[in-house]
């Protein structure tokens, strides 16, 4: 049986997996199940039935608390001060500022971003 394109179908019923129209795949797949849908194709000649299984759960690392090493021009006085305001950790030890990445994007400062561990030029 060849399967028409997923987006080519029109969806006419979503049910949860406590719902009449899902009970037995809730059996078959358990916890893992979020919805059960039917949906037609384009002639409206058929039905099929597809599921949404959740198969994999990792906790989220949010980028905006990421940390990003800046490298800025020596004498850039205007710029420091810009740091220092927002609150940039300067490391004397790799010669770089630290500071959200959020905030280096909103600052536009990502072209000075530097590995932690790469080396004064």
């Amino acid at each position: 049986m060849t399967l028409p394109v997923l987006h080519q179908m029109r969806v006419c019923r979503t049910y949860g997996p406590g719902q009449k129209g899902a009970k037995r795949l809730a059996q078959r797949y358990g916890r893992q199940l979020v919805c059960v849908r039917h949906r037609v194709n384009a002639g409206e000649t058929r039905r099929y039935t597809t599921v949404e299984l959740v198969v994999d759960s990792l906790p989220l690392t949010r980028q905006s608390s990421a940390q990003v090493s800046l490298r800025i021009p020596f004498g850039d006085q205007a710029l420091r001060s810009i740091l220092i305001a927002c609150g940039a950790k300067w490391r004397p030890a790799n010669q770089t500022w630290t500071l959200p990445r959020i905030v280096a994007r909103q600052l536009r400062l990502m072209r000075y971003v530097v590995r932690a561990e790469e080396p004064v030029r």
